[in-house]
């Protein structure tokens, strides 16, 4: 069954912490009663508003976009690509850190409908209701 501990939870946060230092604000939150965790970006030196290059400020999505971590390629992310794939990575391999942790795995077949994976999780840029910042 899926499921993630807020202590896993809180080696992603190290994790993340221990990779990038003060060059971005992580949100780290676990959610749907431990089913998921989700990481969002919320602050950075680096521009990333071209992932939301279509909304004019003030717009909903303005600031924020999710990141499909299936598909983390060139077409969609640019060059943006290394530092999800960092993120997503991250997100897979810290919470075996944690005492009694596992790292992630996904054994799901939906052509049977079965659904066995460690946990779910998302990777986000910015919040729907607090857009990402580019700090100096």
């Amino acid at each position: 069954m899926a499921y993630i501990t807020t202590a896993e939870v809180k080696e992603i946060r190290t994790a993340l912490k221990e990779e990038f230092g003060k060059k971005f604000k992580f949100s780290v939150s676990k959610r749907s009663g431990g089913l998921a965790v989700t990481v969002a970006i919320m602050s950075g030196d680096i521009d990333l508003s071209s992932l939301w290059a279509s909304k004019n400020e003030g717009d909903y999505g303005f600031g924020y976009v999710n990141i499909n971590p299936y598909h983390i390629t060139d077409d969609n992310y640019g060059d943006k690509v290394e530092l999800f794939k960092k993120i997503d990575n991250i997100i897979k391999t810290a919470p075996a850190k944690a005492e009694g942790g596992r790292a992630y795995f996904d054994h799901s077949d939906s052509m049977t409908d079965y659904f066995h994976t460690a946990f779910y999780y998302d990777i986000e840029v910015g919040k729907w209701d607090k857009p990402y910042t580019q700090v100096a």
